[in-house]
């Protein structure tokens, strides 16, 4: 059903796509005009094509991101961008073209892409002009909630990197439970003087994939081991204790600290702590901490430790248990202080992941509104009346 007042056209009647220019690295010019690839700016010029306000979106390659541009910009060949707007409000049209399934109208290829033709030919509803722009109004309300969320989620991060850095070299001394800023002397050592340091092992697939059992079983691909979770506490996989006799492996301790140790995914400086005693996957090697260290302050010191610079030469990264043990490093001996510190930085993480919440709660609160007020299942106050 067509919303009163609105009218059913052909996206081509709405928003006319035109194929990007061709513009080879050799011929870019240092300049400040935006070059927009189907991925957002890839880079500047000297020279743009066309003119602000403007959008793009991808041709071939990485199809579905639509980017609203306000400056003066060149659109790639591998970008689509709108050449007539036929006087529809612009910010209208972007959140329209937000709410498309773009994949649906992807070449049936090895490498994505869009014919705008097709696009053209998709029916939409548009409401009148007036109409347009509340909607817009709207939706870039939530837009700039959502950058300012983004922008204090940056912040934070960047403040909990400078704290790490000064709180984990001693640089920076907290206060005990008595007011007093803890004195005592720090050690310059090695990590292995905190922690043993273990591969994890290989497994049959038999052994494998099973809902239920003794021990669970983490993979280095597992979601388990993804996002930005502290703590591994759930398993899709679990060993029982008569495989484990028969396999010859052990499990790690609860407390231990675990991380990839070969492939890409060493590269993301992701550590978890198991909750309970654990079989990891031979990707993985698991830091136990000595009774000198405690598992929260091991964590932030192995979270704070670029594997990239550990990282063994070879067509796939890796590192190995004696290049982490012998990374120098400075420590308290003191449990307390250790814990002092592991708190401050656990506040920090815990503010990190409330703003992260509200970014996922404002973003799916626009899409919900997209939803409804893009087909006019719900209709906005136009001149003091809804329409």
């Amino acid at each position: 059903m067509v919303p009163n007042g609105w009218e059913e056209k052909r996206l081509g009647k709405v928003a006319e796509f035109q194929r990007g220019f061709d513009l080879p690295s050799a011929k870019r010019l240092d300049g400040n005009i935006p070059i927009i690839s189907s991925s957002g700016v890839s880079g500047f010029h000297n020279e743009s094509k066309v003119k602000a306000p403007g959008i793009v979106t991808g041709r071939y390659g990485t199809i579905g991101n639509v980017f609203l541009i306000d400056e003066d910009f060149w659109p790639l060949n591998t970008s689509l961008w709108v050449k007539d707007f036929h006087q529809n409000e612009i910010k209208f049209i972007y959140y329209l073209l937000q709410s498309f399934d773009f994949k649906k109208f992807s070449d049936k290829t090895g490498v994505p892409g869009v014919n705008r033709n097709d696009l053209h030919a998709v029916k939409v509803k548009v409401p009148p002009l007036p109409e347009q722009q509340k909607i817009a109004k709207i939706l870039t309300t939530w837009d700039k909630a959502i950058d300012t969320t983004e922008r204090l989620i940056d912040n934070s991060k960047q403040q909990k990197k400078a704290l790490m850095q000064q709180l984990l070299t001693g640089k920076k001394r907290l206060l005990d439970e008595n007011g007093e800023r803890f004195e005592g002397e720090w050690k310059s050592g090695y990590l292995e003087e905190l922690c043993d340091f273990k591969g994890g092992s290989a497994f049959k697939e038999k052994y494998q994939g099973k809902s239920e059992g003794d021990l669970p079983f983490i993979k280095v691909s597992d979601m388990n081991i993804k996002g930005n979770e502290k703590f591994i506490i759930k398993s899709n996989n679990w060993i029982m204790h008569e495989d484990l006799a028969i396999m010859k492996v052990k499990s790690f301790p609860a407390g231990s600290v675990v991380f990839a140790k070969v492939g890409a995914a060493l590269l993301l400086n992701r550590r978890r702590i198991l909750v309970r005693d654990t079989i990891i996957d031979n990707n993985m090697m698991a830091a136990m901490p000595k009774d000198i260290c405690i598992t929260s302050y091991l964590y932030y010191l192995m979270l704070a430790i670029d594997f990239a610079k550990l990282v063994q030469e070879g067509a796939v990264p890796s590192i190995n248990q004696s290049d982490l043990g012998r990374f120098k490093i400075a420590y308290t001996p003191s449990h307390k202080e250790q814990q002092k510190i592991a708190a401050v930085l656990t506040n920090a993480d815990k503010e990190i992941e409330l703003l992260e919440q509200q970014l996922a709660d404002l973003q799916q609160e626009k899409k919900a509104l997209m939803q409804v007020l893009l087909t006019g299942k719900k209709r906005v106050v136009v001149d003091g009346e809804v329409v």
